[in-house]
């Protein structure tokens, strides 16, 4: 029995033994991973990341929601996979880590998965029409200072340009070309609401953008989608998810490019010149211009240099699976690099979204409040003659800024309107601001499975004021006040909006169908006064007042109010089999208070059709194919925004004054234009074809080809003078855009280092088809008082091409005058002398008039383009950013050319100064008989294209703060507009304006230089 026992022991304690071996051995191949996994984009954990191991059968884990995880594997086990819906899996090297941090980017496809439409999503794969999507990281730009500039160079067939340099200075949009001679602004939509700008909206809240940009895209929104629609989207809080960001930035600005002009010696030695070629006393000896030197260099003087930028952002988000919230705040203050203190612009933001559950997720509320503070203070610039721009460019160099006696120099030599520009700055008090709040509340209620109503009501309130002081000032004879004064101005606008929508989606088998109806109701209420009045008390901005200006004779006061009303009732189908074929059409009706009584509602249809090919069965094979989708649309458009009251005829009181008897005067009123109740919508048509197309894992590309007819253009027709009224508007023009798109992307990891490129351009031609006037064209701007009309729009030609007679060259001498001779055998530029430009007679008939004028080309740009490539490298990243134009022409009327005594740019030194010296600039002379520089003529135009490097950003991550509860901390530094190339001899080629006024440049406030270093930390 004893023995059984033993044996029994020495079995129980075998057994024991080997397990325990088995257990150590075991616990001797196996290992623990932990780490953490981030997004590339924001470097926020990712919860709910598949984490296993590679070549290994042993179950894996999920990272929790800090996206922190621990996995135990085998020794040899040498690599981990990472994989989560919307991100590129990762396989990840363990051979000689135990803790990791591991990065994952968001794939090509999940990133575009879903698009904001016309008040909706939809996936990317079913869109059928043309449409840019902007994501946050796209926005993400270091210095960034209005939200609309991010859409530049980044969008193929969005044009943006800077309408100035000058602080808060907004853009001008413009898709798919100019097809108004009205206004071509884009509608702008933030979080479902219309907005007049984006202004108030911090770029660091938008978490997406998009941009419609064929009909069928913006057909939905009728009568205000004719210019395209950028639909903005702000960020909302994640159920589960608290955080605290903040980001604080500084900079320093300075003037990138200064105009060259002529130092006081050259100045000198021109003048005498050009007094000399006209027979009239030297104004300058020999001794006094030996003695000059440089002289004063104006537009150094009116520079700011290092003019700081800063800029302070905060937000708190979160919530639970029943509510959530996002807040934001923002600081934002730029100085000018002209005219210190008074070029400025400061503005507060803030933003609060909430969104709430009830009843099981049936009921959703939500509140999006948006509010805006902005303080701006403006010099004159782009203003034709005016303006201390122009001043500094065109002030001789000889005379100094101030006088021995401390007063401000006056110029014995230039006169009208170009003045000391520091006085006229100094002299300079105006400001404005405006205070917006922005509020919209939605309910949405799931009534069925597949029926779901939502109802929102917006409200905008917006308080503007303004106002100015005129000290006691003198710059020169024709430029002086006798008594100070004071001007205030203020307006209100409110606008109420209320919204219905309801939508059904089913799927039936592989039919999938969603139907969008819904009707809109928008009122509005204006008003606005203003008053002025002269003889201030104290000659002090202090005190300037208006009951503290005594002068009743100078006393002026005005204003007025208004309304508007919208009425729109709109529907959309969407259609699709098995993801492989799509349809969708929409249609929309509009009734708006700008239009007669016989034409209050437009209509406009529209209908699109895709194709994926890649899922049909003879692309399985297609590796190298990922996606690919052909798109085709067709739809109609309006245009409203063409004033207030355009069809009726207004009553007047201005200039109607009579008397009544011998000395009384009353006021008189009288209609100021003939009424027309036929007045009906600007319509827009397009045809797009295009398709989107994944390839080679790593690549992907968007194709588009247009054409957009823009027709029922408001035209004023010129009426015979016996009518004794204004003319009525009319609908009479029509304009064509037609252009081509392309945009390409690369993404792709080499280990550390990911590599995102994106390159997109455009082509675009644009012509007038119609005008409906007697004259067959409308006048368009003037470059300065003495040259007028220098643009027009006629049939066959852009809009607002450049209508200027045509150069033909430099008399070399009199032979060359005598010989240019017309069909009588008469000279045809009589009054011209060597040295002279001689200009093309066109028509042949003789004399050279305004029908030898004619198209010298276009302000538009054919082709505008974008170069965007981010780098990230370990906890560094890299943005580099080109954008640019081409195609396009500047009419520069920067040089007062017109008063000989200006300044002169450096080219003069290039001027004809003898037989064969110059034949492309012109002499000299104290006067100009054959309009050298009075004529409009292609002498004045230039080449606009440029190639811009807008911004190189360098940042560092600071990451594995997690134990001090910080997500990440980064530091950053940004250069912004660092270089230009281009022929322009301007300060900057990007001039904006009106559809029949871009591409002059009177003097455009120059885009700054900026540097700016900044941090942002993550709780």
């Amino acid at each position: 029995m004893k023995r059984i026992r033993l044996m029994r022991l020495c079995s129980l304690l075998m057994i024991f033994y080997l397990c325990l071996s088995t257990a150590l051995v075991s616990a001797q191949e196996n290992r623990t991973i932990k780490g953490v996994v981030k997004s590339s984009e924001d470097s926020q954990p990712l919860p709910g990341v598949s984490v296993s191991a590679v070549g290994s059968s042993s179950a894996g884990t999920m990272t929790d929601k800090d996206g922190q995880f621990q996995i135990v594997v085998e020794k040899s086990v040498n690599t981990l996979l990472f994989r989560s819906i919307g991100m590129n899996s990762k396989e990840v090297s363990i051979q000689n880590n135990q803790t990791l941090e591991v990065v994952l980017t968001p794939s090509t496809q999940s990133l575009n998965d879903v698009v904001v439409v016309g008040y909706g999503t939809q996936k990317k794969s079913l869109v059928t029409g043309a449409i840019a999507s902007l994501r946050a990281k796209d926005l993400d730009i270091s210095g960034l200072m209005r939200a609309d500039q991010a859409l530049q160079g980044r969008a193929a067939g969005v044009s943006v340009m800077m309408n100035s340099g000058q602080p808060g200075s907004g853009v001008s949009i413009r898709i798919r070309g100019i097809g108004t001679n009205g206004s071509n602004d884009p509608l702008l939509i933030v979080d479902g609401y219309p907005v007049n700008d984006l202004e108030g909206v911090n770029p660091r809240d938008i978490e997406t953008m998009e941009v419609l940009k064929d009909a069928a895209s913006a057909a939905i929104y009728g009568a205000r989608g004719a210019n395209g629609v950028v639909i903005v989207t702000t960020k909302k809080g994640k159920a589960g998810q608290y955080r605290v960001n903040y980001d604080y930035y500084y900079g320093i600005q300075n003037v990138r490019k200064y105009i060259d002009v002529l130092d006081a010696t050259q100045y000198a030695r021109i003048q005498n010149e050009a007094y000399f070629n006209s027979n009239l006393p030297l104004p300058f000896s020999s001794d006094e211009i030996a003695k000059m030197g440089a002289g004063t260099n104006w537009q150094k003087e009116v520079s700011y240099n290092n003019a700081p930028i800063q800029s302070h952002q905060a937000s708190l988000s979160g919530g639970s699976d029943r509510s959530t919230f996002n807040s934001s705040f923002s600081y934002f203050s730029q100085d000018g690099t002209l005219a210190k203190g008074k070029s400025n612009f400061e503005r507060y933001t803030g933003r609060i979204n909430t969104e709430q559950k009830f009843l099981d997720g049936l009921l959703t509320t939500g509140v999006n409040l948006n509010f805006a503070n902005v303080k701006r203070a403006a010099i004159t610039s782009n203003a034709g003659n005016a303006g201390p721009i122009l001043s500094a460019i065109n002030m001789d160099p000889v005379t100094p800024v101030m006088k021995d006696d401390g007063t401000f120099a006056i110029s014995r030599y230039v006169s009208q309107e170009i003045v000391n520009p520091i006085a006229r700055i100094y002299y300079s008090n105006g400001a404005s601001g405006y205070t917006r709040l922005i509020g919209d509340a939605f309910g949405e209620l799931q009534i069925l499975k597949d029926l779901k109503l939502r109802s929102t009501i917006g409200y905008t309130f917006q308080y503007d004021q303004g106002s100015n002081y005129t000290p006691i000032y003198y710059l020169n004879s024709t430029n002086f006040t006798l008594a100070s004064g004071a001007s205030k101005s203020a307006a209100e606008t409110k606008t109420l909006n209320f919204e219905n929508t309801l939508t059904y989606g089913k799927t039936i088998q592989k039919n999938t169908f969603s139907i969008l109806v819904g009707n809109t109701i928008r009122k509005g209420q204006t008003s606005n006064v203003s008053a002025s009045k002269n003889g201030l008390l104290y000659d002090d901005p202090a005190f300037a007042y208006l009951d503290l200006a005594k002068d009743n004779t100078s006393a002026a006061a005005s204003g007025g109010a208004g309304h508007s009303a919208f009425l729109s009732y709109f529907g959309r189908l969407n259609y699709d089999y098995d993801g492989r074929f799509m349809a969708t059409a929409s249609f929309r009706a509009d009734g708006s208070y700008n239009f007669g009584s016989n034409n209050k509602f437009g209509y406009f249809p529209s209908i699109s059709a895709g194709w994926n090919v890649s899922k049909e069965h003879f692309m399985e094979n297609e590796t190298w194919l990922n996606n690919l989708k052909l798109r085709a649309s067709w739809g109609q458009t309006g245009n409203d925004n063409i004033g207030e009251y355009s069809f009726v005829s207004t009553i007047s009181t201005y200039a109607r004054n009579y008397y009544w008897g011998a000395n009384t005067q009353m006021v008189g009123a009288s209609p100021s234009k003939i009424s027309n109740p036929d007045l009906k919508w600007e319509t827009s048509e397009q045809t797009n074809i295009g398709f989107d197309a994944d390839f080679l894992n790593n690549f992907n590309a968007t194709f588009d080809v247009y054409s957009k007819k823009t027709k029922d253009l408001l035209l004023t027709p010129p009426i015979p003078l016996y009518v004794g009224n204004g003319a009525p508007s009319t609908n009479g023009a029509a304009v064509v855009n037609k252009g081509i798109e392309l945009s390409l992307g690369y993404k792709k990891d080499f280990g550390k280092l990911n590599i995102n490129l994106n390159v997109n351009g455009a082509y675009n031609f644009n012509k007038v088809t119609e005008v409906g006037n007697a004259t067959g064209f409308i006048v368009g701007s003037d470059a300065s008082n003495q040259m007028q009309g220098v643009t027009r729009m006629q049939v066959g030609y852009p809009m607002g091409y450049f209508w200027l007679y045509a150069m033909d060259g430099i008399f070399q001498n009199q032979s060359e005058i005598d010989k240019y001779v017309g069909p009588t055998g008469a000279k045809i530029q009589p009054n011209a002398v060597p040295g002279d430009i001689r200009y093309k007679d066109l028509n042949g008939d003789g004399v050279i008039d305004s029908k030898d004028r004619s198209n010298m080309g276009s302000p538009h740009p054919k082709y505008n383009y974008g170069f965007n490539l981010t780098m990230r490298y370990a906890n560094f990243d890299l943005n580099v950013f080109f954008n640019g134009l081409a195609g396009n022409k500047i009419f520069n009327s920067l040089h007062r050319w017109d008063l000989p005594t200006a300044n002169y740019p450096i080219e003069i030194l290039n001027r004809w100064h003898g037989e064969g010296t110059s034949n492309t600039y012109p002499r000299v002379a104290a006067g100009d008989a054959n309009g050298n520089f009075t004529n409009p003529s292609d002498f004045f135009l230039e080449d606009g294209s440029y190639l811009r490097l807008k911004n190189v950003a360098l940042g560092y991550t600071i990451k594995n703060l997690s134990k001090y509860k910080i997500n990440n901390i980064r530091l950053y530094a940004t250069g912004t507009n660092l270089f230009v190339l281009t022929k322009y001899t301007g300060f900057d080629p990007e001039v904006s304006g009106t559809a029949l006024g871009i591409g002059i440049d009177r003097g455009v406030y120059p885009q700054p230089r900026t540097f700016i270093f900044g941090a942002s930390i993550g709780f």
